[in-house]
């Protein structure tokens, strides 16, 4: 029992300290695999399930950590927390795919296109019709789309687009404040991680921590790889949202 634990602890350190020796193992087997083009377990954990690409946009990703329960809601409401910041990840990146076939599909376009030439598409069925107020606030920005005072009354169709337009600035504008919250739970999650790894050998005793403590071993390595895909995706989803918003705020 003294391998597991101390096994515990050096991932715990790995993700309170971001590298140790007890790390180099596993990333040493993520370059050789990376370089023969094969995916390790744990990068596939960090990443989440495979998406299904559905008319041009990939569908969304139900994130899993693919960690067995152990018993103990200590550690099993971890894993969970974890599985769901890493979601809200996924889900900010496939609000950003998704914007272009979103309103392509209120407009009735078929083909694929990028989200600049879907809001293009968008001014050309609704601008002179409605206008965009973005107002932010301190639960987050509120985003409205409404008709022209004094212009004629939107068609079904047109309310169909600027319906869809509304949902999609609503949830562009909102990704930056749902990951910086994301972001800074993840500092307590490491934390959180290195005391879960030290407190395995008295958490778990006899023929329970014959047969758990491997899986918190492995559920404390995908951690390790998901807090990483977290602090390395969130930069990237973040500019583009923010570039996407400036684009939305021009449009109407």
């Amino acid at each position: 029992m003294g391998s597991f634990v101390q096994k515990a602890v050096l991932v715990g350190l790995c993700v309170s300290l971001g590298s140790t020796v007890g790390c180099h193992r596993q990333k040493g087997a993520d370059s050789a695999n990376a370089k023969s083009g094969k995916t390790s377990k744990t990068a596939k954990a960090a990443k989440g399930s495979k998406t299904t690409a559905v008319g041009g946009t990939a569908a969304p990703t139900t994130f899993m950590l693919d960690v067995q329960a152990t018993g103990n809601p200590k550690y099993d409401q971890f894993f969970a927390d974890v599985t769901a910041l890493a979601q809200l990840v996924s889900d900010a990146r496939y609000t950003l795919d998704s914007a272009p076939t979103t309103l392509n599909t209120a407009m009735n376009v078929t083909d694929a296109t990028d989200f600049n030439t879907s809001l293009a598409n968008v001014k050309a069925r609704l601008g002179g019709k409605v206008t965009l107020s973005i107002v932010d606030g301190p639960n987050g920005a509120q985003v409205a789309v409404v008709p022209v005072e004094g212009g004629e009354a939107l068609s079904p169709e047109d309310q169909a687009l600027a319906d869809a337009y509304t949902k999609v600035a609503t949830d562009v504008v909102a990704i930056p404040t749902t990951l910086a919250a994301v972001v800074a739970k993840t500092a307590d999650i490491t934390q959180q991680a290195a005391d879960l790894g030290a407190s395995a050998k008295s958490d778990f005793t006899g023929i329970s921590a014959i047969r758990t403590v491997p899986s918190v071993l492995v559920g404390l390595t995908k951690v390790v790889a998901a807090v990483k895909s977290i602090r390395a995706d969130v930069p990237v989803i973040v500019d583009r949202s923010r570039a996407m918003t400036v684009a939305i705020k021009q449009l109407l």
